[in-house]
């Protein structure tokens, strides 16, 4: 290779590279991103309690340092108009974005941390995790829509489907899906092995996947039972996301355990599965980007790894002391958001599309 082709190469790499638009940080570590729809905010929570909204201007605090008042989830609702956080002290907050110089709605359940919360994804109802029960709030009217009782133990996780108004549920034995149409009618259960700690429908609203503590994935083809069940986790899968659908392309969903992320891909009537491997900690959070392929994952080892076609390593990202925390990509692709365990916050923009992203 000559020196002006080594040159050239190295300008292309470059050139494929995210970049660190914007950095940050609060005063403890970060528990949760959340970006607003339209892509123009940031919403960052932190286990001192702390919510700031990031604009390209500034950082706008909502809610100030506080001993004790960890704020564990946020999100914003699918049109926009309102951002809830909810932590320690199980109050959930919820602000109108159009009024954040006022205070915020307050709803209190004491005696309870809570630390799932979900928007659905046409109406401004948000359900969230109260001990063994679900609340869904309609933040239009002001008023509680329904309170379902997991009973078999604590809400571990929850997941509205993209399209149709069902709400899952996660928890002791399996998932439980009640139908927003009857709230009273029975739930569809899906039975797990142990528990089912994280829950996720694909974007085509196809396929339920259901992270499990007794090292197992479980992913059902809705409405098509019974569920395929994928083993040989070294331990509890913690996290999972599903990839953007892509015509005449299988569906992939990834995985996240211990320092691994496992990739699995449908094919025929089963699943083939490969195993990414670059971190040395624990991975934290695994997210896809949402137009193409590319996977993000980010890890207590301080790596935040970029992975081609959830296939190969692209790019490994740092920039935090101690360990990522959370990340979060912008609706649009536009920037890839992560915050660190001393307080970070780091925002990379990703290379002109064309250059770094590909669909698959």
């Amino acid at each position: 290779m000559t020196a002006k082709t080594r040159k050239t190469s190295k300008n292309r790499s470059r050139s494929n590279a995210f970049k660190v638009h914007w950095q940050g940080g609060l005063t403890d570590y970060v528990t949760a991103l959340a970006w607003s729809p339209d892509g123009n905010s940031l919403a960052v929570s932190a286990s001192s309690g702390e919510v700031v909204l990031w604009t390209e201007a500034k950082l706008v605090s909502l809610l100030p340092n506080k001993t004790d008042c960890a704020i564990d989830c946020l999100g914003f609702s699918a049109d926009g108009e309102y951002l809830a956080a909810a932590g320690q002290q199980g109050n959930v907050f919820i602000w109108k974005i159009e009024a954040l110089d006022q205070p915020p709605a307050v709803l209190q359940n004491p005696h309870c941390w809570i630390d799932q919360l979900t928007w659905h994804p046409k109406h401004p109802w948000l359900a969230f995790g109260v001990g063994s029960q679900v609340q869904v709030w309609d933040a239009a009217q002001d008023q509680l829509l329904t309170q379902l009782t997991f009973a078999a133990s604590s809400v571990l996780a929850l997941a509205w489907h993209p399209e149709q108004n069902l709400l899952a549920v996660s928890g002791h034995t399996g998932v439980k899906i009640w139908h927003g149409n009857d709230w009273e009618a029975k739930p569809e259960f899906i039975e797990v092995p142990g528990a089912s700690i994280s829950v996720a429908w694909s974007l085509d609203g196809r396929y339920l996947a259901s992270g499990n503590l007794d090292r197992t994935l479980t992913v059902v083809s809705w409405g098509k039972p019974p569920p395929w069940l994928m083993q040989g986790f070294p331990g509890k899968v913690r996290q999972v996301d599903w990839a953007v659908p892509v015509a005449n392309q299988p569906s992939l969903i990834a995985a996240a355990c211990l320092d691994g992320v496992t990739v699995w891909q449908r094919q025929g009537k089963d699943w083939e599965s490969q195993v990414l491997k670059k971190h040395d900690g624990r991975v934290v959070a695994i997210a896809f980007h949402p137009t193409t392929r590319l996977l993000a994952s980010a890890a207590q080892d301080g790596q935040l790894c970029l992975w081609k076609n959830a296939t190969s390593l692209q790019q490994t990202l740092k920039g935090v002391a101690s360990g990522f925390s959370a990340i979060a990509w912008h609706p649009q692709g536009t920037y890839l958001a992560a915050g660190g365990n001393q307080g970070e916050i780091l925002i990379w923009k990703p290379p002109n599309r064309g250059q770094g992203f590909q669909k698959s």
